[in-house]
């Protein structure tokens, strides 16, 4: 019996991981951004980032038991945010991860039109145990939605008058 117990050794427990990665891109083109910074705020603290490469791909692995928010920046663009909530997940949950694919998209800067309304999280997300897995809330979703919606149709109209415009000059340069 001690022979037996000499060699026994309690399982390490496996750290549960939420896998978050995804691809920031510019909202016009769909193309990858290279450059944007992607930083991840726990407990009010940066405790990761990642400088997107030219595919604008980034990954982080976010610990069990944490309130994070999840910045995404570019110098000239207009920043945006998520709040990723690990702490209802379960001590010991039915898989050693998740994986949450987050795709963002990023946009100049225009001083006509007020985006404050970015100063709020883009989404909420959080562990939702009847599916036992992170969701998105969608109640918060559809509660932004308009407000976001409402800026970006002033930004839309004010982005293609800029774009006129500076086409107009540009060719009026060239005579």
């Amino acid at each position: 019996m001690v022979l037996a117990m000499a060699g026994f050794r309690p399982a390490q427990a496996q750290e549960f991981t939420v896998e978050l990665s995804g691809q920031v891109t510019e909202l016009f083109s769909g193309d990858p951004i290279k450059g944007a910074l992607v930083r991840v705020i726990k407990a009010g603290q940066e405790d990761q980032q990642h400088l997107t490469k030219g595919d604008g791909r980034y990954k982080f692995r976010l610990e069990r038991g944490w309130k994070y928010e999840v910045w995404f920046s570019k110098k000239n663009m207009v920043t945006k945010h998520v709040v990723i909530d690990t702490r209802e997940i379960p001590p010991y949950p039915d898989v050693p991860f998740y994986e949450m694919d987050l795709q963002v998209s990023l946009f100049a800067w225009i001083r006509d039109v007020d985006l404050s309304s970015f100063e709020e999280a883009i989404g909420l997300a959080a562990y939702k145990a009847s599916v036992r897995n992170m969701s998105w809330d969608t109640p918060y979703t559809e509660q932004m939605r308009p407000m976001f919606s409402k800026v970006m149709d002033e930004y839309e109209k004010t982005h293609r008058g800029y774009y006129e415009r500076r086409d107009r000059l540009g060719r009026e340069a060239i005579r």
